[in-house]
């Protein structure tokens, strides 16, 4: 089954941080992806710029899309804002958690599973 792992954090809190500690969790982070793409079960995923690029169209209710309207950032409402993604090939849902429960990087992890047709 494939997952698609949302890496979510504050991106103000990452950016406070100290440089070298920026670049040990940059370090921890990397060997975390490594070992999981070398085990086959990352096969895709990217950073995402920060959320300062971000922009949100919005249209609206499903199926009655109006004019749309464009947010600058991610979420408004949110300090909050998806760092990454990974694209993961496990089992299932267990697997999927755990693997997310791993993570070094700190703040949230989204699990969700894809659409496969």
């Amino acid at each position: 089954m494939k997952f698609v792992l949302l890496f979510v954090a504050d991106e103000e809190a990452w950016m406070a941080l100290a440089e070298d500690a920026r670049g040990e969790a940059v370090q921890r982070i990397g060997e975390w992806y490594g070992k999981q793409v070398s085990a086959g079960r990352i096969v895709e995923g990217r950073r995402l710029r920060g959320r300062g690029s971000a922009v949100t169209v919005r249209l609206g209710p499903a199926g009655r899309s109006t004019r749309p309207k464009l947010v600058d950032g991610p979420f408004v409402e949110s300090k909050e804002s998806i760092g990454s993604y990974a694209v993961v090939e496990v089992a299932d849902r267990d697997e999927a958690v755990e693997l997310a429960s791993g993570w070094p990087g700190g703040g949230s992890v989204e699990v969700r599973p894809l659409v496969e047709e």
